[in-house]
């Protein structure tokens, strides 16, 4: 009884050190069912949904679906801003026992399951901010819905997303914490935090499990591999093909080691990086360069390399065994294997399998890529690489008896390096025109590894830190309306303590910014037609006072995107990277997505109505504007009409009831939602008046369609 005692006590000052060093939270607002998760504070939009694949959130599938719809199945996406530019594919972790194996609830004595595939159950989810989400109305329509999360004006990060899953065919409980930050010097990157609990459970306590739910007690031994599984943006795949491919089809893993530049004082001072990068497609077609190379996807009419991005992940902490979570264990990772999803995932249920996710088959613990080892032709490839950061080996007791349930710890940076948009820009240019090599060109791309080891080794500084770094302010929520040949732009805190550093509590605001982007709401759109339309800033002012913008340089028939934020003087942030440094608010977290438009007040004639342009072809690009495909503008419009289209044999097509404005939008559809053919087609301007009521005649325009 005393050696039980102890065991249990033993246990209890553990549990106490892992509340020091590994916050725990209360839970006083989790959900068992409830809205999804979103992690979108900086660069890095994750979407924490339930959607498709054999997972929950711990192992949560993102298939690259083909079609246009961004949110079909993705759930990150990296920069948040720029058209298909999501990146991860996979979340996969198959928990690999050792040829004991283990013993379910059945009484099945199970070395690997089938399928390898960790099925999980949501038992709770939890999202914490430390401030609400800005609220976002364009024209009167609200861009967001009501946050019905928890707002903690004391939590260290902007973010933190909590779950608990039960992964059923192990017994094992897993909780995540997810931490994101809006601070400029880490927008690129999330802190992933994860305690994998030996209960035995595989039914929620909402299902009211019994004695036959839970595995028996017993020891087992095993590694913990996780994969991060990252693809080119399907923004850049669409650019080389014109289409949609599945996952990480031409794409490249491997891995690096690289001693902390920022951490100095911990056991670990060495980061071993796991990344993916976009390579050469074995299909892709020649470019006006006469090369073969897609290596980065540059885009075939201005070259523009579309996915430098190099998104990777790194093991920040691991436990020493299941009794000493807190204790880092500098000798973790054990290994950091590859394995493919077609050849290894899909094509195997051999026990060689696990061996292939622990590192200890042929292919080695730490294996390079492919190309670099020299081992694979440029022609074969397979779907889906996958690298792992593999843990262990770990004994985990289950004990009824004496209380005992045993668990492990790791921590994990997940975050994207890239070479800057200009620099793609320029390098994927003069490769374009053949300034540059094929090679030239490669190398470039490839040293977006070095912003990776920079981007996660803030994350491994922040980390250490207890994730206390120093806060930008927060975003101001935002109000856009269309005007008259103006667009007016306005902002507001809910209330004044937004103003107040929320480690220092003074009020260090020092300035207003407004951005916009004009054409598409994405960067990089087809719908901007390479024209290279990014976010700019428009306007700042250092009054606190003035929180109205009136945009007056904008083109009536072209859509507007904005985005405000605030920056502090940075006379706070003394223990940051760069002491002293003025922190802004994330430029992503409270943009626009819905589009603005100005116009001209509605006319007192009915007779000086125009189609713009006229003849309108597909390939002149609808109103010649970015992000304007396919709409027509009738101009000149009086303050109230009704609008009709007919062909020329008289069929009328669509009926537009038209008030207040001298412009309407026409996207080339009929009232069937069909779009019209080529051909003559006549605007019928009837029941027009003025803004007095006063009656105008009829007027009819004739215009011509090409598509």
């Amino acid at each position: 009884m005393l050696k039980i005692q102890r065991h249990i006590f033993k246990r209890l000052v553990i549990a106490l050190l892992i509340g020091i060093l590994f916050p725990v939270f209360s839970f006083g607002q989790k959900k068992y069912s409830g809205p999804p998760m979103f992690v979108n504070v900086n660069a890095i939009k994750l979407d924490l949904k339930k959607v498709n694949g054999e997972g929950q959130f711990t192992t949560q599938y993102s298939w690259m679906l083909t079609g246009d719809n961004r949110d079909q199945t993705e759930i990150w996406y990296y920069p948040q801003d720029e058209w298909h530019s999501q990146l991860l594919y996979q979340i996969f972790n198959p928990i690999c026992p050792d040829d004991s194996g283990f013993v379910n609830n059945y009484g099945e004595h199970k070395i690997i399951p089938t399928p390898f595939v960790s099925t999980g159950k949501n038992d709770f989810s939890w999202e914490i901010r430390r401030y609400r989400p800005p609220n976002v109305v364009v024209d009167g329509i609200p861009q967001n819905q009501e946050y019905t999360w928890e707002v903690d004006p004391n939590l260290k990060s902007d973010i933190a997303a909590i779950w608990e899953d039960i992964l059923v065919y192990w017994g094992i409980r897993t909780h995540i914490e997810v931490y994101a930050f809006s601070n400029p010097n880490h927008d690129n990157y999330i802190i992933w935090k994860a305690t994998y609990k030996f209960t035995g459970e595989t039914r929620r306590p909402i299902e009211n499990p019994d004695s036959s739910d839970f595995f028996p007690d017993q020891k087992i031994r095993l590694w913990w591999p996780l994969s991060f599984s990252f693809g080119p943006s399907k923004g850049g795949e669409y650019a080389t093909r014109g289409s949609f491919p599945y996952e990480g089809v031409d794409d490249l893993d491997s891995w690096f080691s690289r001693e902390s530049e920022l951490v100095t004082d911990k056991v670990r001072d060495t980061l071993k990086i796991a990344y993916y990068w976009d390579f050469k497609s074995p299909s892709a077609r020649v470019y006006k360069n006469g090369s073969y190379d897609d290596s980065g996807d540059p885009d075939r009419v201005t070259g523009h390399i579309v996915s430098p991005q190099i998104p990777g992940f790194a093991l920040l902490h691991a436990s020493k065994n299941s009794f000493y979570i807190v204790d880092d264990d500098p000798t973790q990772p054990y290994s950091m294997p590859h394995a493919e999803i077609a050849a290894d995932l899909w094509g195997r249920r051999d026990f060689g399998l696990r061996d292939t996710y622990i590192g200890d088959d042929e292919r080695g613990r730490f294996p390079l890529d492919a190309i670099t080892e020299g081992t694979m032709k440029e022609n074969e490839y397979q779907y889906g690489p996958m690298r792992f950061i593999t843990i262990g080996p770990y004994e985990l007791t289950k004990n009824s008896e004496e209380g005992i349930i045993d668990s492990i710890c790791a921590v994990y940076a997940v975050g994207i390096g890239s070479i800057s948009w200009e620099t793609a820009d320029t390098i994927g240019k003069a490769w374009f025109n053949g300034e540059i090599t094929d090679t030239e060109k490669d190398s470039i791309i490839l040293t977006g590894r070095d912003s990776l080891f920079q981007t996660l080794d803030r994350a491994y500084w922040a980390w250490n830190r207890g994730l206390d770094i120093p806060d930008p302010p927060p975003p101001p929520d935002l109000e856009v309306t269309s005007g008259a040949d103006q667009i007016r732009i306005s902002w507001s805190y809910p209330n004044s303590s937004y103003f107040l550093d929320p480690d220092y509590n003074v009020d260090d605001w020092y300035s207003w910014r407004v951005y916009r982007k004009k054409g598409a709401a994405w960067v990089n759109s087809p719908l901007d037609r390479h024209s290279g339309e990014r976010w700019e800033l428009i306007y700042e002012t250092f009054d606190k006072s003035e929180t109205t913008y009136i945009d007056t340089n904008v083109t009536r028939g072209v859509s507007y995107y904005y985005a405000v934020t605030a920056m502090d003087d940075g006379s706070v942030n003394i223990d940051g990277l760069f002491p002293g440094q003025k922190l802004e608010s994330s430029r992503y977290v409270n943009r626009s997505s819905l589009p603005a438009m100005s116009f001209k007040a509605g006319l007192d004639a009915s007779d000086r109505v125009k189609v713009v342009p006229n003849p309108a072809t597909i390939n002149a690009g609808g109103l010649g504007f970015p992000g304007e495909e396919d709409q027509i503008l009738f101009a000149n419009l009086p303050y109230k009409c009704k609008l009709k289209v007919f062909t020329e044999t008289g069929d009328l097509i669509t009926t537009i009831e038209h008030l207040g404005t001298d412009q309407e939008i026409w996207f080339q559809r009929t009232d069937a939602n069909q779009y019209v053919a080529s051909g003559i087609y006549i605007l019928a301007v009837t029941e027009a008046k003025d803004v007095d009521g006063k009656r105008l005649q009829d007027h009819f325009v004739k215009f011509v369609l090409i598509r």
